[in-house]
């Protein structure tokens, strides 16, 4: 029976990897064109994602929008705490990036 709710958790988590995509319930990015060459572009991560694939992603997303290069004027990153299992207490940090970028 362990067994079984061990393999049970490790496909649910790993059916919430999720790679660089439009924001939706799974993370993402999001942007807004603040006008002037400025823009908020914001990734946020879910449990499976490292600071540092997030800050990839928010880079990837940051060079499309400002193809000739960009300087972040302000920006932020931390985490979130969210529950992985309704019936459980785990807790899993979905980290986030979002800054303001203006293009060069």
């Amino acid at each position: 029976m362990n067994k079984i709710i061990i393999v049970s958790i490790c496909l649910i988590l790993c059916s919430c990897a999720t790679g660089y995509q439009k924001y939706s319930w799974a993370g993402g990015y999001k942007d807004k064109d603040l006008g002037d060459g400025v823009h908020l572009v914001e990734y946020f991560g879910n449990g499976t994602h490292t600071p540092a694939t997030v800050e990839m992603y928010w880079l990837q997303r940051a060079n499309e929008i400002c193809s000739n290069g960009f300087e972040v004027i302000e920006g932020e990153d931390g985490a979130n705490e969210g529950a992985a299992f309704s019936g459980g207490a785990m807790s899993i940090a979905h980290p986030w990036k979002k800054a303001k970028i203006k293009c060069n």
